[in-house]
């Protein structure tokens, strides 16, 4: 369970966090600039980054609220971007002036300092909260925090009926501790620490099913079992609680 302040947002792959007297929505895996690469592949898409920026405002409107955190991945190109795409990103960034935004790094960020004119880190800690992508370890600090908050995974779950259709949509998920493992890679952490692993914003990501596992996790906290996902609770992101993980699992 989640408390006060941490609340899903109904039907987006967005929360919105409390800290300090202050909210701040976070979202993460924009991948600005995927619809090119598919288009290459011959599917015509929409531009996802003019709806990520309409949801944006929505959210902003609907929580009162102008301080975003984008939780990395927010280019697609994960080394520089072609001409049109660092135009598309500046465009997105321009559109959000006025908003107090700021980029924790993720792996397909290189070069995004230089393109975009917000604050980038590679951590963030907001009093109880430490946010980060999810390809690189946390540090120290981090683990002492009561939630650690990541992307990176583009989380979804695959369900099956009773009648035995199957379909995949996004979810959360929220993994509790595991302090024997804890113990083998930091000397002092918060026991009572909880891993909140998000599903891409992009509306063209949906992910690939968390119960489904193939031997190997992106996050080195669940690869490592550092957080015991298969024990971790299951969202969607229409508010339907699925229970924990392990019920849902199929190894392939």
């Amino acid at each position: 369970m989640l408390d006060a302040d941490v609340k899903f947002v109904f039907d987006e792959a967005a929360l919105v966090i409390t800290s300090g007297g202050r909210s701040y929505i976070v979202i993460g895996d924009l991948h600005i600039g995927i619809e090119r690469k598919l288009r290459e592949k011959g599917v015509n898409l929409h531009n996802a980054s003019d709806a990520m920026l309409k949801k944006i405002n929505s959210l902003s409107e609907r929580f009162d609220c102008k301080n975003i955190i984008m939780l990395g991945d927010v280019k697609d190109a994960i080394l520089n971007p072609d001409a049109i795409d660092a135009d598309s990103i500046r465009h997105f960034f321009a559109a959000l002036d006025g908003y107090d935004v700021t980029v924790v790094l993720g792996n397909h960020d290189a070069h995004l300092g230089e393109i975009i004119g917000v604050k980038t880190v590679d951590e963030l800690l907001l009093d109880r909260f430490a946010l980060l992508h999810g390809n690189r370890w946390p540090t120290q600090e981090a683990m002492m925090a009561d939630y650690i908050i990541t992307a990176h995974n583009h989380v979804a779950i695959r369900i099956t009926d009773k009648n035995g259709g199957a379909y995949t949509e996004k979810a959360w998920l929220v993994a509790p501790l595991d302090k024997d493992v804890a113990g083998k890679y930091y000397e002092k952490f918060n026991s009572g620490i909880k891993l909140v692993v998000a599903p891409a914003f992009n509306d063209l990501i949906i992910g690939k099913p968390i119960n489904e596992i193939d031997g190997k996790m992106l996050n080195p906290l669940l690869n490592n079992k550092v957080f015991d996902y298969e024990n971790g609770d299951v969202y969607t992101i229409k508010a339907d609680a699925l229970g924990k993980l392990n019920r849902y699992m199929k190894r392939v």
